[in-house]
């Protein structure tokens, strides 16, 4: 049977003396790393919440479609600025109460037997559908 060399026979001095400084870099580089903040989706009962990861704060509540929460995520994490957030939830809320307002007047166009209120509920209830559709809108173009 033939012996195989099992140890190693030239040392590797690539490394030799530097290994201070390597180590100082890669200390340098993870907390570059850390400081870095990263924005995820999660799901949550109405929609969809955007939370910076590190601290598990709520950036965004409520994002009504994933793709839309999915899109802003993602400029958030490429420009680590969340320019807009004020204007994207003042988006969501108006889309949030105005299909709170649609449940209520299709209810009432169903169950009323006043014609003056099943009127002025359809006329209600589609300005909501147009306060939707813009909404969406709104939202898409995020």
């Amino acid at each position: 049977m033939i012996k195989l060399a099992t140890k190693r026979t030239n040392k590797n001095t690539k490394y030799k003396g530097k290994k201070k400084t390597l180590a100082k870099k890669l200390s340098n580089i993870a907390q570059n790393v850390a400081k870095k903040k990263i924005y995820i989706v999660k799901k949550t009962d109405p929609g969809y919440d955007i939370l910076n990861y590190v601290t598990k704060d709520v950036v965004v509540e409520n994002v009504p479609f994933l793709n839309c929460a999915n899109s802003v995520c993602k400029e958030y994490n490429k420009t680590q600025e969340t320019n807009g957030v004020n204007s994207l939830q003042r988006h969501i809320d108006i889309y949030y109460k105005h299909f709170n307002d649609l449940q209520f007047y299709k209810h009432t166009i169903r169950t009323s037997k006043d014609k003056v209120r099943v009127f002025s509920a359809g006329v209600r209830m589609q300005e909501s559908l147009h306060f939707i559709k813009e909404a969406k809108k709104q939202l898409s173009n995020f």
